[in-house]
């Protein structure tokens, strides 16, 4: 009995081997590895808060980053004219090309004598903004840097008239342009959007702004001839110059639609257009909105 006491005395207190069977190694190892996974998940936090933070600065402080989440930037450009371009453009209302979605742009624009800034405007996060394309989906309020529509109206109104591109159609979204309007006057406010059912209610609820069907196909251009409807809720169309040959122009002026056409940025193709008789000129050009400046005179 002693040395059997004895025995388990010396085996009691013995190392025992380690075994991935042995039940008691199974107890160990949670304790050895527990922490790996919160090191890891802990890591991986820091980065994504300090990569958040990086972007933050960038949007804030970058003027690069700025301009690049403020929507396409206008395109003007300025080249030497042709001298011996006619004098036959009083008539003719020369609008800056989008310059209205960038202050910059708009500021050089007016300094060009231009007739008319073009502005884009959308909506974000209940506001009206002046911008080409549409901001990041549920990010607009963190990181959409374009000009507010307010800011873009200040210096656009610098001109006689002011041309807006509605980008959305919502009636939301054309109430909010109505109660911006209403508080602003302006000798001449036009319109141009593609919506049937925006013009409808333009017509109703900013009866003094002149309404421009925004034609982006020729099939539209077409079937513009045979839709009394449509015919009567506009005044005019914007079309892409492309698509207005001279007997679509001469049909819009025997109806007494205004014609607008865009962005005509060739020289050749801009006498073609005054000859025919257009109304109004969409451009990049800074150098043709000089020719053009002042021209434009409100009709009706």
């Amino acid at each position: 009995m002693w040395e059997s006491g004895e025995h388990f005395a010396r085996n009691a207190f013995r190392p025992r081997p380690f075994s991935l069977g042995d039940p008691l190694a199974l107890t160990v190892r949670p304790r050895q590895t527990a922490g790996v996974p919160l090191a890891v998940f802990v890591v991986s936090r820091v980065i994504s808060v300090l990569c958040v933070v990086a972007l933050g600065a960038l949007v804030v402080f970058d003027a690069s980053v700025a301009r690049y989440t403020a929507g396409r930037v206008p395109s003007q450009f300025a080249q030497r004219l042709d001298v011996d371009l006619a004098d036959r453009y009083t008539d003719v209302t020369g609008v800056a090309h989008n310059a209205g979605d960038d202050l910059g742009a708009a500021t050089k624009a007016v300094a060009y004598g231009v007739d008319a800034i073009e502005i884009d405007v959308r909506s974000a996060g209940g506001e009206l903004f002046a911008s080409h394309d549409a901001p990041i989906p549920f990010l607009e309020d963190l990181v959409f840097r374009g000009p507010s529509l307010r800011d873009a109206w200040q210096v656009a109104q610098l001109r006689d008239t002011v041309l807006l591109h509605l980008k959305e159609s919502s009636p939301r979204f054309l109430a909010h342009v109505r109660d911006f309007l209403a508080s602003r006057p302006l000798r001449r406010v036009i319109i141009q959007t593609d919506n049937r059912g925006a013009l409808r209610e333009l017509r109703r609820t900013i009866p003094r702004a002149q309404r421009l069907l925004l034609v982006l196909k020729a099939q539209d251009l077409a079937r513009l001839r045979g839709d009394r409807e449509l015919l009567g809720m506009i005044d005019g169309v914007s079309v892409n110059e492309s698509l207005l040959s001279a007997p679509a122009q001469a049909w819009l002026q025997r109806r007494g639609l205004l014609t607008f056409a865009w962005p005509v940025n060739d020289e050749r193709r801009m006498n073609q257009l005054v000859a025919q008789g257009i109304d109004g000129l969409i451009t990049d050009r800074f150098d043709v909105m000089r020719l053009l400046g002042e021209g434009g005179r409100p009709t009706g």
